[in-house]
């Protein structure tokens, strides 16, 4: 029984030479010219998403170095070295498993082993895969070696999250980088492999396992051996959309129909009833959103697309679904995507309600209005606005002599693009644009537009005008005012701000105010103890109340050392520099 034992495709199937690895043909033709021109490096590391070949594309290295008659870039496949290296069985190819040894003992134990010559192979081969997982003393412990190993020994790193790995030992290999398996190729290998089993697979069956697969032939050779257990030599489409609870292309097809439509009832009808492929399925409409935005942007043949669509008749069809939609509608709906699929993560229990409110929330009304005529509607309503006894706001050429009115943004509390800054004073807002489709910053307050519009009057006039609108303003009107000020002068510090911060102190009367902050992240505590983001800050609130005013910013968990010394939080402020404390 046990010699009649099951291998699965992806074992059985696994390359043996360089001219069979599939979708890697940069990597191979350096490995092989390594050989060729006697270039060969003591240490490489193979980087690239899981089932990409890094394995494989090492062990051939390995077998091409030892073959009894190289070292050569076509190993001969029948001496004793490659049927060794073949079987698993070559005594001088040591495959080491960093996840389980990831200890400097181990690592002490490997480099006291390689001052050994090799038993029968030319060369001694430490194959080590996922490198990563190596431990930093146990990475101290190996570079001596790593930078001047004996000739008879060769490092083979294999890693998916080269990032991990310490810049000292990437400075000492080659670096190869593997990448996703265009679609094509997984396709086209997959009918070889069922050609060969005899195999009849239904129309569509290949196309959708290699799109499953997204870029790793591993996984579409494992999905191959679920399916032919469930149904057996002859699988159609409908059995592989049994198997896995991602729905197929046709359920991302219906999900993006819907959407642009704006039907929710087909929307939710499109959903697969199953539970517990939820970010599968997000995967697969980030995969189709993608491709339809590269289609539109860069052209149905491009190479981005090769590993999104496996034929130019999908390609076509993203292209024509892209430019219905525009590239802003389908930018806003990945960014979306991309939010949900960090929920589920986050919340897995709820995975199927954030993807279903997602999904809802991107359709947003009954239609996607371009970005256009959302323009058109707003200057309608200003010009109303302007007719009723206000004045609209005006452009920069109107503020030249030129009379056109400029639209202000529609409101959304996502993407913030910087819009242009409204410059006179109108008499209420305006009302919302509620749109589907995009997703613009919303409207600065009136009181902010009038802060820092130049008017046609004297400037002291206009002191006095800005003066007297912010003595009414209560702070909530006031911070508003400012955070609609700053997102035209420095939106990731309004971003932060508007997310994490509040004022919780203003006196009009001593020219001072207290902002606050909580749960900031590193990244945030750096833009805000940044000496010039205070100052940006004071100049802003100093624009909209009318009136210099001192701003110190506070992070109650982590306040600046010395913020309670105005004198010195100014002098940082000015000279743009950080209070740091001496131990």
């Amino acid at each position: 029984m046990a010699a009649d034992a099951y291998q699965v495709l992806a074992r059985k199937w696994r390359p043996r030479t360089f001219d069979t690895v599939v979708g890697q043909d940069v990597v191979t033709e350096v490995l092989g010219g390594a050989i060729r021109e006697e270039r060969i490096g003591h240490a490489y590391l193979f980087t690239g998403p899981r089932g990409t070949g890094k394995t494989t594309c090492a062990r051939i290295f390995a077998k091409a170095l030892n073959c009894e008659s190289g070292p050569t870039p076509n190993p001969c496949g029948t001496c004793e070295r490659c049927q060794a290296a073949d079987a698993g069985a070559e005594a001088d190819l040591i495959e080491i498993d960093a996840a389980t040894h990831t200890g400097v003992d181990s690592v002490r134990a490997l480099r006291d082993q390689a001052v050994y010559v090799p038993m029968r192979a030319r060369f001694k081969v430490y194959l080590i895969d996922e490198g990563h997982m190596l431990s930093k003393s146990a990475f101290n412990a190996l570079l001596k070696t790593l930078e001047e190993p004996p000739d008879h020994v060769k490092f083979l790193f294999a890693t998916t999250e080269p990032h991990k790995v310490p810049d000292t030992v990437l400075s000492r290999c080659q670096i190869l980088r593997l990448d996703p398996v265009p679609e094509q190729a997984i396709a086209e290998h997959l009918a070889h492999i069922f050609k060969e089993e005899g195999v009849q697979v239904g129309e569509g069956v290949l196309t959708e396992l290699a799109r499953r697969a997204r870029g790793g032939l591993r996984d579409a050779l494992s999905l191959s051996d679920q399916l032919l257990a469930l149904v057996g030599d002859a699988p159609q489409l409908a059995d592989l959309d049994r198997l896995s609870g991602e729905g197929g292309l046709a359920t991302t097809h219906a999900l993006v129909e819907a959407l642009e439509g704006g039907d929710r009832g087909a929307l939710l009808a499109a959903l697969p009833a199953g539970s517990g492929r939820e970010e599968e399925l997000v995967e697969g409409l980030l995969g189709h959103l993608r491709g339809c935005l590269l289609a539109v942007l860069c052209g149905d043949n491009s190479p981005l697309l090769m590993h999104t669509a496996a034929s130019p008749e999908q390609r076509k069809a993203m292209s024509a679904r892209a430019k219905r939609l525009g590239g802003d509608v389908l930018e806003v709906w990945l960014q979306e995507l991309l939010h949900a699929r960090e929920r589920m993560r986050l919340l897995p229990s709820q995975a199927r309600l954030i993807m279903e409110l997602t999904l809802l929330d991107l359709l947003q009304g009954d239609s996607a209005a371009p970005l256009g005529e959302l323009v058109q509607r707003l200057e309608v309503l200003e010009s109303r606005l302007g007719a009723g006894g206000g004045a609209a706001p005006a452009t920069p050429a109107a503020r030249a002599g030129q009379g056109s009115p400029a639209p202000p943004a529609a409101p959304s509390s996502r993407t913030r693009p910087n819009p242009e800054p409204s410059t006179s004073t109108a008499p209420a807002k305006a009302p919302a644009v509620k749109t589907p489709a995009v997703k613009t910053p919303a409207a600065k307050t009136p009181v902010a537009s009038a802060a820092r519009a130049p008017h046609s009057a004297s400037p002291a006039a206009s002191e006095q005008d800005r003066s007297a609108a912010s003595a009414t303003m209560s702070n909530r009107e006031t911070w508003d005012a400012v955070l609609a000020e700053l997102r035209d002068r420095a939106p990731s510090l309004a971003e932060v701000l508007e997310r994490s911060g509040s004022m919780v102190a203003l006196s009009r009367e001593e020219g001072r105010a207290v902002i606050q902050f909580g749960r900031l992240s590193e990244a945030d505590l750096l833009l805000i103890r940044d000496g010039r983001n205070g100052r940006v800050c004071a100049d802003a609130l100093s624009s909209v109340v009318g009136q210099p005013v001192e701003v110190t910013l506070e992070d109650p968990a982590g306040a600046t050392p010395g913020a309670e010394d105005l004198f010195t939080a100014r002098v940082a402020r000015e000279l743009g520099g950080q209070i740091q404390e001496r131990s």
